[in-house]
């Protein structure tokens, strides 16, 4: 049987491909959301658990609606969010 991913694994991989897609290293997405490098990396890796209040400014910093950030979720993970 395959695992499935969690949503916050799922969000760090689409934060990641939409920050390479930009061609933007980290630092450049760090600077456009007011966070520091370090809290960049660790989302991306999964060290730290993104929040509710994060997807907004991933969205805003990014110019992509939230369904671009919550691609390949399971329908019952979104569920707590209101989706």
């Amino acid at each position: 049987m395959v695992p499935v991913a969690d949503l916050n694994t799922i969000v760090a991989r689409n934060v990641r491909a939409e920050r390479a897609r930009k061609g933007w290293r980290q630092r450049d997405l760090a600077e456009r959301m007011g966070w520091s490098v370090g809290m960049i990396s660790d989302t991306e890796s999964g060290q730290r658990r993104i929040g509710v209040s994060d997807l907004p400014l991933f969205c805003s910093a990014f110019g992509v609606p939230l369904a671009d950030l919550l691609r390949g979720a399971e329908p019952k993970d979104l569920t707590p969010l209101g989706l």
